[in-house]
């Protein structure tokens, strides 16, 4: 195939005194073309136009592309002006943040005539033209936000996906007319987009900076580098590309990434770039109950301070408190045992910081029920691993069903619409696998917004060990576990009420939800590692084999500054290790997925963990990466 070359091509841009737009004009008018470009704004046009060089081969169209007919009258003017279009460059675009269920009917209706059916009469009105001459180019300006749910851009990603379903559609069957389509997915630009962006209730828009994205000249090179090359999709961003792949493989996996932004944008709170994404503070290691499955029992017994965070240590994490986007207070212990947690998770939320806890509720008061009310807490979890008082008593020992059953519903009628968040968490154990159903029914009673069914994963010498129900390959027994918890999810979703769920058999992950490459765990007496896993290390079973479990510590608060510690060898080590993992792990995904050669997805996955470096220490004998 020859290739395509802009040389004596008739341009036509949409959106020409826009940032990407503007940037665009001035890199082909360096080339001495004919352009028509079109903009709402007559000064802007002519002031762009007065600065270019061979201006006299430029033609300014003022047009409102909000405006039906609009798109029509321009071809026609711009094939007036300059006989006629080879290639079109598809830029006019509008932003709107608005969560779906606030966005107007006019706000959705400007940004779908603007974004969608405007670039689409382009085309359609071009095209008899094109037919004629046997040739033409479209060039369309696109968004991964057209393929992924980012909250509060719903309406802006829509109304790019039609555009690009369509145009690809188009592209399919014009081809054999010689007339080529391609549909450019450029990332984040440093533009005032999102300045000059629609919103409602100010939301804030997604970028977290003064200066967002890639320099608009070298997007642009890349956009008129697209330009001439082959009809189809090229994605300028790689992030985007995964994003985008992603939500078609694994979009339960996207949504989880996306549940901090979604919080963030619903609560409208600022979404300033914060590169810690979790600190886990353990307030307490403490307990009140002696749980049957619990791991940390015997510890407990031995530590300082009787097992409660020192107000030393909390002040030394206190200064950098705006540098985290989510603060969980929860450790091997019992939150509500530490006095000040209140007074914590206020500081934290004062800071801009997502907060909360997971407890076994049995102290949850309605007084200290108000105190963490008012403290600004966004969720409340609750330990609760049996939907009947015979149950729930042999597991929690120590607990008292009915009072925490009272508790949790408390919670549900106290706070303030749906929050704080309110969850349940169910250690699915041998013992109670029976009752997952019946604990849906329960959380639905109490007024519960999540049920996170969890494997008894944790295991410290003999405490937890036979519990599990998951197994390093499938049997029968585990097929019915999860024909019985599928049944359980399916009931929760007709009652409205969202669960999680962990996997029976191991399934390598890049890196475990904990994510130690923007996270860090600190324990009740100041140890600061990557996760509670590795803080407190020993004698553990990985998947039914007797093995140790490190103990890895970056340093101690308050002898050690948190920010230093983050900069440690042991603490870089694990955060590039993670790093490689699940870049190499996306790339082949990637490059076996989207490139030529397709083929089975589990085998895939299967390559893409072959190709991963091996896991840190700790890592590699831990439930939580392998998705159990």
């Amino acid at each position: 195939m020859k290739p395509y070359s802009l040389d004596g091509k008739h341009i036509l841009i949409t959106g020409a005194s826009g940032g990407l737009g503007s940037a665009l004009v001035k890199l082909i008018a360096r080339q001495d073309l004919r352009l028509a470009v079109t903009s709402r704004s007559k000064t802007a046009l002519d002031e762009l136009i007065s600065k270019l060089p061979h201006r006299e081969h430029a033609v300014a169209i003022t047009a409102d592309l909000a405006q039906p007919g609009e798109a029509v009258r321009l071809v026609d003017e711009a094939i007036s002006a300059l006989g006629h279009i080879d290639v079109l460059i598809n830029n006019a675009g509008v932003g709107y943040f608005a969560l779906m269920a606030e966005a107007s009917e006019e706000n959705i209706r400007h940004l779908f005539e603007v974004n969608t059916l405007s670039p689409l009469m382009l085309i359609k009105a071009l095209l008899p033209q094109m037919l004629k001459r046997g040739a033409g180019r479209v060039v369309n300006i696109l968004s991964c936000a057209g393929r992924v749910p980012i909250p509060s851009v719903g309406v802006y990603g829509g109304s790019k996906s039609a555009l690009a379903v369509m145009a690809n559609t188009m592209r399919l069957e014009l081809e054999p007319n010689g007339i080529d389509i391609i549909n450019v997915y450029p990332g984040t630009v440093a533009t005032a987009f999102e300045e000059h962006a629609f919103r409602e209730e100010d939301r804030p828009g997604l970028c977290p900076h003064d200066v967002c994205g890639q320099p608009r000249f070298r997007i642009a090179r890349e956009v008129l580098d697209a330009a001439v090359g082959p009809p189809g999709e090229v994605w300028l961003e790689s992030a985007g590309k995964w994003f985008s792949t992603a939500a078609l493989i694994w979009p339960k996996s996207i949504d989880r990434r996306l549940t901090t932004l979604r919080d963030r944008v619903v609560e409208n709170k600022s979404l300033k770039q914060r590169p810690w994404r979790l600190l886990q503070v353990e307030s307490a290691i403490a307990c009140n109950l002696k749980c049957v499955m619990c791991p940390w029992r015997e510890m407990s017994k031995k530590a300082a301070d009787r097992g409660i965070m020192t107000p030393a240590v909390w002040n030394a994490i206190r200064p950098h408190l705006e540098r985290v986007k989510s603060v969980d207070f929860t450790g091997g212990g019992e939150p509500l045992l530490q006095p000040k947690l209140a007074e914590w998770i206020a500081d934290a939320s004062r800071a801009g910081c997502n907060t909360g806890f997971l407890s076994n509720g049995l102290l949850l008061s309605e007084n200290r029920l108000k105190d963490i009310l008012a403290a600004g807490v966004d969720w409340i979890c609750i330990s609760m691993d049996g939907a009947s008082a015979e149950m729930y008593n042999k597991i929690r020992v120590g607990s008292d069903f009915e009072r925490v059953c009272e508790n949790v519903a408390n919670i549900a009628r106290c706070r303030s619409g749906r929050s704080p968040k309110l969850m349940i968490n169910f250690v699915i154990m041998d013992i109670n696998s029976h009752e997952m159903q019946g604990i849906v029914q329960l959380a639905s009673r109490l007024g519960v917004d999540q049920i996170n069914f969890k494997q008894c994963d944790v295991i410290r010498g003999d405490q937890g060990k036979g519990h599990g129900l998951f197994a390093s390959e499938e049997t029968k027994a585990i097929r019915k576990l999860q024909k019985d918890l599928d049944k359980a999810r399916r009931l929760a979703r007709k009652l409205d009420i969202e669960t999680t769920a962990f996997a029976f058999t191991p399934n390598e992950l890049p890196v475990c939800e904990q994510d130690p490459r923007d996270s860090m765990f600190i324990r009740h007496d100041g140890t600061v590692a990557p996760c509670i896993n590795l803080a407190l290390g020993g004698p553990t079973t990985f998947l039914g084999e007797s093995v140790t479990m490190p103990s890895i510590h970056y340093g101690r608060l308050p002898d050690d500054d948190l920010l230093e510690l983050w900069e440690t060898k042991k603490c870089r080590f694990y955060r590039s290790r993670f790093q490689e993992r699940s870049e190499k792990y996306e790339q082949t995904i990637m490059k076996k997925f989207i490139g030529a050669s397709g083929g089975n997805r589990s085998k895939i996955q299967e390559e893409a963990r072959q190709a991963m470096p091996d896991p840190p220490g700790g890592c590699n004998v831990c439930h939580y990466l392998y998705d159990i």
